[in-house]
């Protein structure tokens, strides 16, 4: 039997949450970024401004399309590459948030 929510297949809704997820990292981030750039105002810390938004702008239309295209099959590189960037975001936070 195959895990469905609201007509949306149990990988969809894994993405969907994955992707949910992003967002409340890059979330953290950007917080993070624009204090620091409040405090010292140098180019890398817009450099990772810009960076934590683009990703956010990505996370965002990913949801978007995941909603939308109900009939598609989404495939596992979706899936992995979703699991892969909160893996490396949760990375990125902790560095950021320590120094």
């Amino acid at each position: 039997m195959v895990f469905e929510i609201l007509g949306y297949s149990g990988i969809k809704v894994t993405a969907i949450i994955i992707e949910l997820l992003n967002i409340g990292l890059l979330s953290g981030l950007l917080y993070l970024y624009t204090k620091s750039y409040r405090q010292i105002k140098i180019g890398f810390t817009v450099g990772l401004i810009l960076f934590a938004i683009m990703l956010l702008i990505k996370s965002i239309t990913t949801i978007g399309f995941l909603i939308v295209d109900s009939d598609a099959l989404i495939g596992h590189p979706v899936y992995i590459g979703g699991i892969i960037e909160v893996i490396a975001l949760v990375i990125l936070l902790k560095i950021t948030y320590d120094y």
